[in-house]
């Protein structure tokens, strides 16, 4: 098997923090903005982009704040979901060029569907894999998900445990995500570190609070209904099952929207990168057969 392109590591300092990122392809090439989805890295791509770059395309994949090798937010803050994308508006201004395409993974698939209609100048073309649209609050729900997200913030940090074994994280993460071990150990790579004989966590706890705020469907729409270009919804064949039901309820939230399938679960893109691959080339060239 040949051996793939070793990434560039980079970092985006902004005010407060600097997030890490890996870059794939020739600088100078169309780039491709990827962000990963929650509790990943940007080790998600890490199939995918060489294959891209093969194509002539230049990949940055971001590490979100508290995930992977970015830092974590300082102390008295939290990771509120719109916070993401303030940092993504922030890291959008420091790129080396204007990307051709913003490519999302679950959560940053959902990130790079509201920035796209929040600043649709800056993404001339919208690709999210597992990702049809927001999570919006149930009526009547508001000041239940409040309270409980205040009360997640109020639990004590206790210390940082640590594993002897690595092979028992991997084994979890690939059940977690219903996926081949090999892409959970590359997931992991990236969110732990091995310090004095065991592995921690580099990721932050704070990632798991609940949410303590949810947008209304209203609102979701509203965020959503600015970007009138061509985008795409990637779906895996076994993938989670609410997307499928989500994208029949939602396709109409989007304007110029295409949805098409390939193998694999919730991390097709891993699964499948030839597919992949010519999904993002046929969309990223205009070409009507995705559908």
């Amino acid at each position: 098997m040949a051996t793939l392109p070793a990434a560039e590591a980079m970092t985006f300092k902004l005010d407060d923090l600097t997030l890490a990122a890996q870059r794939w392809g020739e600088t100078g090439a169309p780039l491709i903005l990827a962000l990963h989805g929650w509790l990943d890295n940007s080790e998600s791509f890490a199939p995918l982009a060489p294959a891209l770059a093969a194509r002539g395309y230049q990949v940055i994949a971001l590490d979100w704040a508290g995930h992977g090798l970015s830092e974590h937010r300082p102390a008295g803050n939290h990771y509120p979901f719109l916070e993401y994308l303030y940092d993504l508006h922030r890291v959008m201004a420091l790129l080396p060029s204007q990307p051709c395409c913003l490519l999302g993974h679950s959560m940053g698939g959902i990130l790079a569907q509201l920035y796209a209609g929040l600043y649709p100048d800056e993404v001339p073309s919208l690709v999210a894999i597992e990702a049809v649209g927001p999570l919006v609050s149930e009526t009547g729900k508001a000041a239940e998900r409040l309270r409980h997200g205040f009360l997640s913030r109020q639990k004590p940090q206790g210390p940082l445990q640590g594993y002897d074994k690595l092979a028992p994280l991997v084994a979890a993460r690939a059940r977690s995500g219903d996926f081949d071990e090999r892409f959970a150990r590359m997931l992991l790579s990236r969110n732990l570190e091995f310090r004095g004989r065991r592995w921690y966590w580099r990721s932050d706890p704070r990632l798991r609070e609940r949410s303590a705020w949810m947008m209304t469907e209203s609102q979701a729409r509203d965020y959503l209904d600015g970007y009138r270009r061509p985008s795409l919804v990637v779906l895996g064949e076994q993938g989670y099952p609410q997307l499928k039901t989500a994208w029949e309820t939602r396709q109409d939230w989007f304007h110029q929207v295409r949805q098409v399938r390939i193998p694999g679960g919730h991390h097709c893109h891993m699964e499948s990168v030839p597919q992949m691959v010519q999904t993002l080339i046929n969309h990223l060239s205009g070409d009507p057969s995705v559908s």
